[in-house]
């Protein structure tokens, strides 16, 4: 058995790039291979003969376990501390806001935890490296159409008057990345397809005017 991949690109290709005409260096540069879409799996629940988890211990135990050991890492992590999980990896926090000059000193502006950064331990690492990956890409999965964009938002604004990156996420099934949605939504908004209405991760397009059924 061996990883699937599709190819991606840095926002969604258009119809004319799809078609391979006359390649150049630069854009094979932008290329990279991404995971082919799979479902998660939940590593309690799911288990294969071959591969399961200790019987000592009963699910619901186990899952005690692990939702202490979560609130042991937000208790940590609240902190400013790094969290190791032996075998596992770390986890640590990233923040993001804006900074500014006050009275000659550096202050922040709206400086919050974005994301949990995770660096897997060195031997889980080195052992998930060996893992044969089929040297065929699975379909072009960084082309979505202009009609099927236009399809499934039109499907979303029929049932509501905004939406938000999650919306698009579920309206394509979870097959875009989060930073392809966004560059799909800036894009729109740039083209005026859509308008955008406050910041981050509280944003909410709307159609505009003669786009997606309004």
């Amino acid at each position: 058995m061996a990883i699937r991949f599709t190819i991606a690109k840095r926002g969604l290709l258009s119809a004319e790039e799809v078609r391979i005409k006359n390649v150049d260096e630069q854009f094979l540069r932008s290329l990279r291979p991404r995971l082919e879409h799979r479902p998660t799996v939940d590593a309690i629940e799911f288990q294969s003969g071959s591969f399961r988890l200790p019987s000592v211990m009963p699910e619901g135990e186990l899952r005690a376990a692990l939702n202490t050991m979560q609130r042991v890492m937000l208790h940590e992590m609240e902190k400013g501390n790094a969290v190791t999980l032996p075998d596992i990896g770390t986890f640590r926090l990233s923040l993001k806001g804006e900074i500014e000059v006050k009275e000659g000193y550096y202050h922040g502006r709206n400086v919050h935890v974005d994301d949990i950064i995770f660096t897997p331990d060195r031997e889980l690492l080195s052992k998930a490296r060996l893992f044969k990956v089929d040297q065929v890409p699975y379909g072009m999965a960084f082309h979505v159409e202009d009609d099927e964009i236009d399809a499934r938002l039109t499907a979303l604004f029929a049932t509501q008057d905004t939406i938000t990156h999650k919306d698009v996420s579920c309206a394509f099934d979870q097959t875009l990345t989060r930073s392809r949605i966004s560059t799909l939504l800036h894009r729109l908004v740039r083209e005026g397809c859509l308008i955008a209405t406050g910041k981050g991760a509280q944003t909410r397009y709307s159609a505009a005017p003669g786009h997606f059924g309004r």
